[in-house]
């Protein structure tokens, strides 16, 4: 049946080729209007099952919380400049519109504190126990006894008491006094280096007033450790599922701050975050498949034209390759619409594989036109000489990737689907297309060569191999060596594949010098936390404080943000206004004193110098405890313990006040005179009882923590350290917030989730893909030994090139595993290839078999071996480690083809 149809369809292209073209462009026509609208999606996201817990939860958190998804502006330079800056862009970029559809891009913008809001609820907002310890600071407004509460303060919440800095939370916290208190001394000093009358031109937003502000809410922008490194969070209209306005609103805020930074060449700034991470991962993969494409023809090519030993025979193979993909590309928007991290690169995949199909067929046409055979006689023996063995191997590569079907993971299912169904595509237009251009073209030649007109370089050429038809003749006749030696190497080869190791690291897959990538190392130095954060969905203000809190109290945790913060519940509301009240009633009595007094300057010395050891306690219990941001904090306040030269602010600011009395004193009149009727007045202020209710809260913060429904509340934990350095730190993040709530998400999560998957439903179509691949070569050979034969070099090879990968160093990625499977397609098609040429001439034509088909299988691996190289020069590690694999993988199967099959071959004849 099959022999049949393939003579009737070579005679059909002999006869009437032009039907056949008519039908291609027909067709070419219709799948090349669907392959102009594919989509592509670069998100790791999307490689999960669409039914996986944690893609639900990412999708669902995506289009509900419109501050999910943001734009991260980071700003590096000197505190006051990178201040300035954010300044002079914010409303710039508060104003920017999309010019399609003249919509805004910006929902808002956050880069400080909710002042307005901490002004009138933020002692509210302070834990019992802090306010129980704290609450004498706000007591009195005048210089000396807040100094001395502020001892007392620091006594009893940190001195001696070790456990005040045990988690990351407690440990900010005291961060930010300390930073309060330094600057509180810094304005000091201010008003006491320059006379009464000069302190207000040297300082002209009052120095007084902000050490206020920073005293009782703490820096109002969001500033790095180091106060070097500003943070400015854009919110946008759009999502990440807009990839549209994703490209152009990104593309916006960054033209925005390249022209900001043309005026201010001190300040350097980029953008981070999910979008802008989603971005460039999407210009810079479309960029690198299209080059990489683009380098796996032109070296096909150049590959073919030296092996044929002519032009014209690559110039036709690469025509039919490249209807055969538009064919392909045109099925896979039909079939999964959009593109993916994996199904992008199936051009060259195909590329690598659809050629090969153009190889053999080229390969047994032009041996029959070199023997002098009549153009239907040559087409009818290679439909049936070679047609046999590229429908087998083109079908066995396609049920291989096809295979991947069974995987969970959409990744693999969908590139199996792609790849499978795009291998078919190419197989069609090599039995339906590429032979009716091989009638035409020597048709034409015939008719020049009668007219004497054909140039020798234009004639098809046999393009047989002798030498390497030779080497199977030598290795087949010491097959008992060649068979000995091939499973020593086998051995050695396999123990040595039990070294290789898995990178799990996602950052090194991400394209490389991505500058979104880059800033995210930034802020992980200066702020101490990873951007790769998980989020977790509650259902109600207390549940999502529940999980807030147990996320805090886990080491690994940098900060967990959610509404609680802002919202504290009815009953810690009540227990908090006592101390309130007092705190009100107390500052509220204090009667403001005008001036700076002989007697308050001895008291105020004093107090400064016992502040100053209590920094000192405070700094020692950090050091031993490893708090070093508390430690270098203070640092900066009273220097390094062991070094006398280091500078110690107190102890600069105390000498400073006794080395003139008289202007340390008038200076601190002055200082006292604006500073203390504001901090009564702020403390007042501070000080509502009124209750906070959800409705009641800015809408700022609402949409930052609420759906637009406010039923649902959402929790951002940040990771303290980076997630991708360490395989056990990222298993220890994700394990211990699944504890908190199993349906965590985020890109930890995700890529946590996707290795898992992917190795277990990679082993699983791998294993699949063995056993259907090996029940369709025992239809096709009807005997289960030569089916067998056929994939024992696939098998060797698999070990050779794992093996090989473990002696070099070389480690498998996601992505690398995820190609795994597709070397089960791909490298049984040279073992099916030279078995069909084996079983058709029969004993003793060995030579003939390795110098025909061989050649043909050495161009095929050469040139998929070349298309999976050019992923190598991607800028995406993910796809040059996915290449470089690939590479490996296709060699080995070729040299085990050609040493096992001429081996087991040899054994064969010699029994025969």
């Amino acid at each position: 049946m099959r022999e049949k149809i393939l003579k009737t369809l070579a005679g059909f292209h002999a006869r009437r080729p032009w039907w056949m073209l008519a039908i291609i462009a027909g067709l070419t026509i219709i799948f090349g209007y669907f392959a102009a609208h594919f989509k592509v999606t670069m998100r790791w996201s999307d490689l999960l099952p669409s039914e996986d817990r944690r893609t639900i939860q990412f999708n669902k958190i995506i289009d509900e919380f419109v501050s999910a998804t943001s734009i991260i502006l980071v700003v590096e330079g000197q505190e006051e400049r990178i201040k300035s800056f954010a300044e002079e862009v914010v409303p710039e970029i508060r104003l920017l519109v999309d010019s399609k559809d003249d919509t805004p891009f910006i929902k808002r913008i956050d880069y400080k504190l909710e002042i307005d809001f901490l002004k009138q609820h933020g002692l509210m907002l302070i834990k019992e126990d802090d306010l129980k310890n704290m609450k004498d600071v706000y007591k009195n407004p005048n210089l000396v006894p807040l100094v001395t509460n502020i001892n007392n303060s620091l006594e009893k919440e940190y001195v001696g008491r070790e456990e005040s800095l045990s988690t990351r939370e407690k440990e900010d916290q005291a961060f930010t006094f300390l930073d309060g208190l330094e600057n509180f001394i810094t304005s000091m000093k201010l008003y006491v280096v320059d006379m009464p009358e000069e302190s207000s031109a040297r300082n002209p937003q009052n120095a007084a007033l902000q050490a206020v502000d920073r005293l009782l809410l703490g820096e109002p922008y969001i500033l790095s450790y180091d106060r070097t490194t500003l943070i400015v969070n854009v919110i946008p209209n759009f999502t990440m599922w807009d990839a549209g306005k994703m490209v152009d609103g990104v593309d916006a805020v960054q033209e925005v701050v390249d022209k900001a930074l043309l005026d201010n060449p001190d300040i350097r700034a980029g953008l981070t975050g999910i979008l802008p991470v989603g971005h460039e991962e999407m210009v810079y993969g479309e960029k690198s498949i299209g080059y990489t494409t683009f380098i796996a023809l032109i070296a096909v090519f150049f590959l073919l034209v030296v092996s044929f030993r002519m032009w014209i025979a690559p110039v036709l193979a690469l025509s039919n390759l490249i209807v055969g993909i538009v064919w392909a590309v045109g099925a896979a928007m039909l079939l999964v619409g959009t593109l993916n991290v994996m199904t992008y690169m199936m051009t060259v995949i195909l590329v690598g594989l659809g050629i090969d199909f153009s190889i053999h067929m080229i390969s047994g046409f032009t041996e029959g036109r070199s023997l002098g055979k009549p153009v239907e006689v040559a087409m009818e023996e290679t439909f049936l000489k070679n047609g046999k063995g590229i429908l087998t191997g083109g079908l066995t590569t396609s049920i291989a990737f096809l295979t991947l079907n069974i995987s969970s993971s959409r990744g693999m299912k969908e590139l199996g689907i792609v790849t499978g169904i795009g291998l078919i595509a190419i197989l069609i237009a090599t039995f339906l297309f590429l032979p009716s251009l091989l009638v035409f073209r020597e048709r034409r030649f015939e008719k020049k060569r009668k007219q004497g007109k054909l140039r020798k370089e234009f004639a098809l050429k046999d393009i047989s191999f002798k030498s390497l038809g030779r080497i199977g003749r030598v290795l087949s006749e010491r097959y008992i060596t060649t068979l000995i030696a091939s499973v020593l190497v086998t051995a050695f080869l396999i123990f040595s594949s039990t070294q290789i190791s898995f990178d799990q690291n996602y950052m090194n897959m991400e394209p490389r010098g991505l500058p979104s990538v880059t800033l995210q190392d930034t802020v992980l130095d200066k702020f101490d936390m990873s951007m790769d954060y998980a989020l977790i969905l509650a259902q109600s203000v207390e549940e999502s404080r529940a999980m807030a809190e147990k996320a805090k109290d886990l080491g690994i945790v940098a900060v967990a943000e959610d509404i609680s913060v802002y919202f504290p519940s009815n009953e810690q509301q009540k227990q908090r206004m006592p101390f309130i009240n007092e705190i009100r009633d107390a500052v509220r009595d204090s009667p403001v004193e005008e001036s700076f007094e002989e007697e308050d300057f001895e008291k105020f010395r004093k107090e400064l110098n016992r502040l100053e050891m209590n920094i000192m306690e405070i700094q020692d219990m950090a050091y031993l405890g490893g708090q070093d941001r508390v430690d270098n904090k203070c640092v900066q306040i009273i220097g390094k313990p062991d070094d006398s030269e280091s500078k110690n602010l107190i102890r600069e600011f105390i000498e400073m006040l006794e080395s003139d009395r008289v202007r340390a004193m008038a200076g601190l009149s002055k200082f006292q005179e604006e500073f203390s009727p504001y901090f009564q007045k702020s403390v007042v202020g501070m000080s509502s009882v009124e209750p906070i209710h959800l409705e009641s809260l800015p809408q700022t913060i609402l949409d930052r923590y609420t759906n637009k429904g406010r039923t649902e509340f959402l929790i951002t934990i940040f990771p303290s350290d980076n997630i991708w350095q360490d395989a056990e730190f990222l298993k220890s993040f994700v394990n211990n917030l699944e504890r908190v709530n199993e349906n965590v998400t985020g890109m930890p999560s995700v890529f946590r989730a996707l290795i898992e998957i992917i190795g277990r439903d990679g082993r699983n179509a791998i294993l699949l893909a063995l056993v259907v691949v090996f029940l369709v070569l025992w239809m096709d050979y009807r005997k289960p030994g030569h089916a067998l034969m056929a994939m024992i070099p696939l098998t060797i090879g698999f070990f050779w090139m794992l093996g090989f990968m473990g002696i070099t160093g070389i480690k498998l990625t996601v992505m690398s595993v995820m190609g795994l499977p597709m070397i089960i397609g791909i490298g049984v098609d040279d073992g099916v290839h030279i078995v069909h040429r084996w079983r058709i001439e029969g004993k003793g034509r060995i030579i003939q078999v390795f110098a025909s088909t061989g050649k043909a299988i050495l161009l095929t691996s050469a040139t998929t071996m070349l298309a999976f190289g050019s992923l190598v020069f991607s800028i995406w590690p993910g796809f040059a480690s996915l290449g470089l694999a690939m590479f490996i993988g296709v060699g080995a199967c070729f040299l085990a083809t050609v040493i096992i099959l001429s081996g087991i071959l040899g054994l064969l004849e010699r029994k025969k």
